[in-house]
């Protein structure tokens, strides 16, 4: 009976999650919404993962497990849909005034931070060669600063789309030069993570800010070939790691073989570890109640002041207690030494079953964020979505305690940039009549950028 609710669950799943992603092809615009990339994201992890542990790995789901660890992710996906539904139906506000941004400013900004970032990404880098990178005895920030280029790529991206033509065919010389020196320490080291949120800048910031759908062929494209290359940095790592060079990880690569290798090692299939935890939370009752999410507003605080400080997303009891529990029901211990828990297993860790709540309301928040983002009003707005979209990799395969750090940087960094530059912002007031007043003028005109209608 659990086996046939839990295909009854998976169905449900890859059928929601084929639906959103074909819908892309017949509405593109809906290629720059969430739930387009949740859906692709929900269909890898709890679809194609969820069939290989299933079929190939079984003996890790024992105990009914995998019914509640694929029920969970489907009531969450469900709350991410109708979350977002909700938040697009708002409407944003009619501008009162028309503003135009001093374009070179910003995009001298945005190089600023891209170049503190690549700085960032060198020295994470040669801290991890040497052995030397150590959270628990030193603070954090600054192997951090590499979350700093990724606002900064976003906002001169956004810039150079903005800004009148004349030298920015130079700027997006400079900018990618910029781009292939933060990028090239974690290309080099097949990096994973740090290569997402940059495809997804890339992708996202030229049609947000130009105002037009994507081609949905070439948006998915990039996507997929972003993909297949994350799974086969897995294979690369495995040969450079070990003293072997680029050129032999080259030869031997093998994308079928990245697939299997990806879901049939149970170490490091993230599904596993979801119905794991899931099904022995559900069993023992210790939930945190939101004392996880709740200590990442500390989390701020260096080390140097407060050196007990709990992991980042540690609630009312450690990882190590919830490792040890987890270990105790199934007899094996997964977390901590390959795949990380999941984005609905760390949900549910800390509300049980109202963890769809959770994706829920997170959902209808950036509904609300993206009509006005699409609006085009403030940029801020715009921003603050292009971050969460950012984050997004490390909420929906780690947890929120995974993405809040970087997220916050997306997000925060380009806020601030907008309050130091806000001097230099032309604003003109909306008259009745239709003419507009000039109340500051330090910035070039710039003439706005028509929209399609898009329906929510």
């Amino acid at each position: 009976m659990d086996n046939t609710f839990f295909w009854v669950w998976w169905g449900l799943t890859i059928g929601i999650c084929a639906w959103k992603i074909a819908e892309g092809f017949w509405r593109p615009y809906r290629v720059l919404e969430w739930p387009f990339l949740a859906c692709a994201m929900w269909a890898y992890f709890y679809g194609y993962m969820a069939y290989d542990a299933k079929t190939g790995l079984s003996e890790y789901l024992a105990n009914g497990i995998s019914n509640i660890g694929q029920l969970m992710p489907l009531l969450c996906l469900i709350g991410v849909l109708i979350g977002w539904g909700l938040g697009i139906r708002g409407k944003s506000r009619r501008a009162s005034e028309k503003r135009t941004y001093p374009w070179f400013l910003f995009w001298v900004a945005g190089a600023c931070f891209l170049g503190i970032g690549a700085a960032g990404g060198y020295s994470v880098m040669h801290a991890t060669d040497e052995g030397t990178m150590n959270y628990r005895e030193s603070s954090g920030y600054y192997y951090l600063l590499f979350y700093v280029g990724y606002p900064g790529l976003a906002m001169a991206v956004w810039a150079l789309f903005k800004m009148e033509p004349g030298m920015r065919k130079y700027l997006w010389v400079m900018t990618l030069l910029g781009l292939a020196a933060f990028m090239y320490p974690f290309l080099v080291n097949a990096r994973r993570g740090p290569l997402f949120p940059a495809i997804m800048i890339l992708l996202l910031v030229p049609p947000l800010a130009r105002r037009r759908s994507p081609n949905p062929l070439v948006f998915c494209g990039v996507l997929a070939v972003a993909g297949v290359v994350m799974l086969l940095f897995l294979q690369i790592r495995s040969i450079t790691y070990a003293g072997g060079t680029w050129s032999e990880a080259i030869q031997n690569l093998s994308l079928d073989a990245a697939l299997e290798e990806r879901a049939k090692q149970p170490e490091d299939n993230e599904y596993i570890n979801n119905c794991q935890i899931i099904g022995t939370i559900y069993q023992n009752g210790k939930y945190q109640y939101g004392t996880g999410h709740l200590s990442l507003l500390v989390h701020w605080i260096p080390r140097s002041m407060w050196r007990n400080k709990p992991a980042l997303g540690e609630g009312s009891y450690s990882y190590n207690e919830m490792f040890d529990d987890v270990e105790s029901a199934t007899g094996v211990r997964l977390l901590g030494t390959g795949a990380a828990p999941g984005g609905v297993a760390d949900s549910f860790v800390q509300y049980g079953v109202l963890c769809p709540l959770f994706w829920f309301g997170l959902s209808w928040g950036m509904g609300l964020v993206y009509v006005r983002a699409r609006a085009g009003n403030d940029p801020r707005w715009f921003f603050c979505y292009v971050g969460f979209i950012c984050a997004t990799d490390w909420l929906v395969s780690q947890g929120l305690a995974a993405a809040f750090v970087p997220g916050s940087c997306f997000i925060l960094i380009p806020l601030a940039t907008f309050l130091v530059l806000s001097w230099f912002i032309k604003r003109e007031d909306v008259i009745s009549d239709g003419r507009r007043r000039s109340t500051r003028s330090l910035a070039p005109k710039q003439a706005a950028q028509p929209w399609p209608s898009v329906q929510p």
